[in-house]
């Protein structure tokens, strides 16, 4: 059946704000992070192609919101154009009712929901997934990074260390104190002049080994076993580090599953509903997402549609208020199903059926 000319026309006048608003709101959003990935960058000397794959990765949490969000303000900003010059009034003039001219926003709104049920389902874990599985590889590529000057720092390969002067560009550390107690039993002290830390390539590339090499020192050691203490000054004393290959399940929450997972887990824990809450809320709130541009397409048309232009503004600001409603209305809905106050379904919905009688409403209120 052939798109008819109105609706190539209306369709037209949501369709570039919709992606305009995208790329602004995605700029804004990645704003947000990039300090994280300069970090990833400059410490890490992550390269250009893993760099966007991480953007990549970070981008696609996003896009559940930023798409309503731009959909909504295109509606807004195109309806709200076509009633501001009174096209709008000549439509219904020439016969195209409200309804028949909401046909496109509604075919535009399956394609978004279409796009976003997707992308919560299956894109999104997967990208959620793979960023965490590139953090485990990236995380220690540049251990001396994670090092400042005049600074105890802990959890350094489950080392405690303090380090004078740090050459990140060289790997290299001078006045290095390190205190080791992975054996409790017989806890290390370690002075040295300077030292250099060393990248090994591992089996793995999710586990991480690097070569502390340290110059002109001593090691000094209680043995709580023999009440004894011992010193051993060295040229040269070299360590292996290690951090071992993370398994899938440190790898795999809610989030980096995909739908049908999701259900497996919420099988798998029938019985147990406690320990499948979490899945549970994860799988409806995807659903909930999914409808959110079919409430919003409604809701833009009753709100776009105005008698006069200086309603215009106000319905922006209107629109931008119901969206914060309707988020926080989310959360809210959320924090129920995580108490167990409501059930997961009916809880993830609240922004939704609290949405859909303001958005028919205001609909029929254009229908003049």
């Amino acid at each position: 059946m052939p798109i008819s000319r109105s609706s190539r026309y209306i369709l037209a006048e949501v369709f570039t704000p919709f992606m305009g608003g995208f790329l602004f709101f995605m700029f804004v959003f990645l704003m947000f992070q990039l300090v994280r990935l300069a970090d990833f960058f400059i410490n890490h000397g992550v390269g250009l192609w893993l760099l966007t794959k991480l953007t990549v990765y970070i981008s696609a949490a996003f896009l559940p919101v930023v798409l309503p969000v731009s959909f909504l303000v295109a509606i807004l900003v195109g309806f709200g154009r076509l009633s501001a010059d009174s096209e709008v009034v000549a439509f219904k003039a020439s016969g195209l009712s409200l309804l028949k001219m909401y046909l496109p926003v509604g075919f535009l709104s399956l394609a978004v929901a279409a796009a976003i049920f997707y992308l919560t389902n299956y894109f999104i874990p997967w990208g959620n997934y793979q960023f965490k599985r590139t953090l485990v590889r990236i995380g220690s590529t540049k251990a001396v990074a994670n090092l400042r000057e005049g600074t105890f720092t802990e959890g350094f390969f489950d080392l405690l260390v303090y380090v004078d002067k740090v050459d990140a560009e060289h790997n290299a550390l001078k006045g290095v104190f390190i205190y080791d107690e992975r054996d409790h039993r017989n806890p290390n002290t370690i002075l040295a002049r300077d030292g250099q830390m060393i990248p090994v390539r591992t089996e793995s590339e999710l586990s991480t080994a690097m070569i502390l090499k340290l110059n002109e020192g001593a090691i000094h050691r209680s043995s709580l076993n023999r009440d004894a203490y011992e010193k051993m000054d060295f040229a040269e004393y070299r360590t292996l580090l290690r951090v071992e290959e993370a398994s899938s399940a440190d790898l795999t929450y809610p989030k980096t599953l995909s739908s049908p997972n999701l259900v497996k887990k919420i099988e798998e824990y029938r019985a147990d509903p406690a320990k499948g809450l979490e899945y549970e809320v994860e799988y409806w709130k995807r659903l909930a997402l999914s409808l959110t541009p079919l409430v919003f397409g409604v809701l833009g048309v009753g709100l776009g549609i105005v008698k006069n232009r200086s309603v215009k503004s106000y319905a922006v600001f209107v629109a931008f208020g119901v969206v914060v409603l309707y988020w926080g209305l989310q959360v809210v809905g959320q924090t129920f199903a995580e108490k167990g106050w409501l059930t997961p379904f009916l809880a993830l919905q609240l922004s939704n059926l609290a949405a859909v009688p303001f958005a028919i409403l205001s609909f029929k209120k254009s229908s003049w």
